[in-house]
């Protein structure tokens, strides 16, 4: 008698499990042709960390090293500058390690001159670890690329 029992409640999970096949077999696909074709996200993205410039090229970095102070992850933000004659900020070194980056925010949170915003790239995969160490160059985004992330964010698209 319990094995008949056993067999029933076996035989009515089966069923109530290809029920659920057959009812979501009719939807539509929900599916992506990735890379092919890529879903516009949310501007609340967390993608790599990016460096936010002026029309001309320049950033309005501070050299506060508010971000580096931030970051839970240590030494993760190198920043290395001097003053030139005139009195103007150069930068010997600005990096990031994308590679240990925790994508938290908190660098881009602190910083009180909004130079670090998160961009929305989020395909940054690489084969070397030491392809993620992202220099200035590389964490730069055009004038246009920042103002279109920067009203993204204050539209809460």
């Amino acid at each position: 008698m319990e094995l008949i029992k056993k067999i029933i409640s076996g035989a009515i999970a089966i069923g109530e499990g290809m029920s659920m096949v057959f009812r979501h077999n009719k939807r539509p696909a929900t599916t992506v042709e990735y890379p092919e074709r890529k879903d516009r996200f949310n501007a609340r993205l967390r993608g790599h960390i990016a460096v936010a410039t002026n029309e001309d090229g320049s950033i309005n970095c501070i050299d506060c090293k508010s971000c580096v102070r931030v970051c839970p992850c240590g030494d993760l933000i190198n920043i290395e500058s001097h003053k030139d004659e005139d009195g103007k900020l150069c930068f010997d070194r600005f990096s990031i390690d994308l590679g240990r980056c925790i994508v938290c925010g908190n660098c881009v949170d602190i910083c009180p001159k909004k130079v670090l915003l998160m961009s929305d790239d989020y395909e940054i995969a690489k084969y070397e670890k030491n392809d993620l160490v992202y220099e200035l160059d590389d964490l730069k985004l055009s004038y246009e690329k920042t103002h279109q992330l920067q009203q993204d964010l204050e539209k809460g698209d």
